[in-house]
């Protein structure tokens, strides 16, 4: 059982991501397909495992191809020189609200994430199945485990949980889950953020960062990307080389689901909430990786500001990243699906013809996530229904399903969350980090109010 949970970590296993990694991001390495195969035939695993790190390592610094039509510049002042100097504006954002936008953020971020969490790595038709043959469609709240035996076995929607990373007992539907939030990476690393600003303050560096993620949090509560660079962290690689070596998973949502917090502290200044954003994601991550931390945190600091509408806050937080990145471009793409009239199921069948959600690589990847993201704040019109449709979209459903909640919670207020989405659980959130365990929700918002004024 172990072994079965320390994933992210053998070098054999990684082969065939860096090798997907590399090509995406413009690397030349075809000529490696070869000795992946024939590593990956070795019998013996401390031979195939060490031959598979220098393949790793030989693969990571691969040339890159002639014409690859992106720049992705991965240091932060190479990133700031390909923004527009409209990137530094700040905008209006309303002091009276700011109290209930956090709380509405939070609490948001936690719906979204639990109603998410139980077909997290489920694919779109299989959630739409599941909840049309258990009476739960069309979804309007949290998933419930089948009493029918029949379709357990058939969906596989048991009750206990025995692959998770976050040492929880149960699957969480909401029938298991006793009044209280699960522990999840989505919240895990919101707090390690309210942690890392409470220690270090505004001035944090990527160092402190990986040296709370040191103290904090348990390495099997870690997940890919991040699993990678606390490995690279204990064996002496600082920031930003841990984002680098032997992680394929560099491009991978892990970041991506850590920026909501520096957007909440900046409220609407992009530029700042992006500046820590990369900060933090550099510790574990690298190109679209770090972009999509950056954007988002732009996103949610934009939430904050009353007088824009959806669209033009994804265009302001877009200035944040290289305008000549495969996310920016991905990220333009549907917002301009969204102006030519065409509709959300019509946007979401593009995602899938692109990605293969089948595929983990794709499944975990930024990009395609952070497309569903954009898609959900543009063509829904509220948590509801932009909540809903992200967990209903597939991909990585959690943590699609907590952004979307975030910037939903931030721009509905909490007074607008409908209770159904808060009143089953206590309000306190429980998590992996030291000495955070279980902070009641009030205390976090006051917590994040006052550092919005340090």
């Amino acid at each position: 059982m172990l072994k079965e949970k320390m994933r992210w970590i053998f070098f054999g296993d990684m082969l065939k991501d860096e090798y997907r990694q590399c090509l995406d991001e413009g690397r030349s390495v075809e000529q490696y397909a070869p000795e992946i195969e024939r590593i990956l035939k070795i019998e013996d695993e401390k031979e195939r495992g060490g031959r598979a790190k220098e393949l790793l390592l030989e693969m990571e610094k691969s040339p890159m191809k002639e014409g690859f039509p992106y720049f992705e510049p991965t240091d932060y002042a190479g990133i700031v020189d390909t923004l527009p100097e409209e990137a530094k504006k700040r905008y209006e954002a309303s002091e009276g609200r700011l109290e209930q936008c956090i709380k509405g953020g939070w609490y948001g971020r936690l719906a979204g994430c639990v109603l998410g969490i139980p077909v997290e790595g489920w694919t779109r038709r299989k959630i739409e199945s599941y909840l049309k043959e258990t009476g739960q469609l069309p979804l309007t709240g949290y998933i419930s485990r089948t009493k029918d035996r029949a379709l357990e076995e058939k969906y596989g929607a048991v009750e206990k949980d025995v692959t998770t990373p976050y040492d929880r007992q149960k699957m969480c539907w909401i029938d298991c889950l006793e009044n209280r939030f699960p522990v999840d990476d989505d919240i895990n690393y919101t707090t390690v953020a309210l942690k890392v600003l409470e220690r270090f303050g505004r001035g944090f560096t990527s160092e402190d960062v990986a040296e709370t993620w040191l103290l904090s949090i348990p390495a099997l509560h870690a997940c890919t990307a991040e699993r990678a660079a606390i490995r690279n962290l204990m064996n002496g690689a600082l920031p930003p080389e841990s984002a680098m070596l032997c992680n394929p998973y560099r491009e991978w949502i892990g970041a991506q689901i850590r920026g909501d917090f520096f957007g909440y502290i900046n409220p609407g200044d992009p530029h700042e909430a992006a500046r820590m954003a990369y900060r933090d994601a550099a510790v574990s991550h690298t190109k679209n990786g770090v972009y999509g931390e950056m954007f988002i945190a732009a996103l949610i600091s934009l939430c904050f500001v009353e007088d824009m509408d959806m669209e033009e806050r994804i265009e302001a937080a877009l200035l944040q990243i290289p305008p000549e990145s495969r996310l920016y471009e991905s990220i333009k793409k549907v917002c301009a699906f969204y102006k030519n009239g065409q509709d959300y199921e019509e946007m979401l069948g593009k995602i899938h013809g692109r990605y293969n959600e089948e595929d983990t690589f794709d499944w975990c990847l930024t990009i395609p996530n952070a497309m569903i993201v954009t898609a959900c704040l543009l063509w829904k019109s509220d948590l509801d229904a932009a909540i809903t449709a992200a967990v209903g979209a597939g991909f990585d459903t959690d943590c699609n399903g907590a952004t979307v909640g975030s910037a939903w919670g931030i721009l509905a207020g909490f007074a607008h969350i409908a209770p159904k989405w808060y009143e089953h659980f206590e309000g306190a959130i429980h998590t992996s980090v030291h000495g955070y365990h279980d902070l009641p929700l009030d205390e976090a918002v006051q917590r994040t109010v006052a550092l919005t004024k340090r």
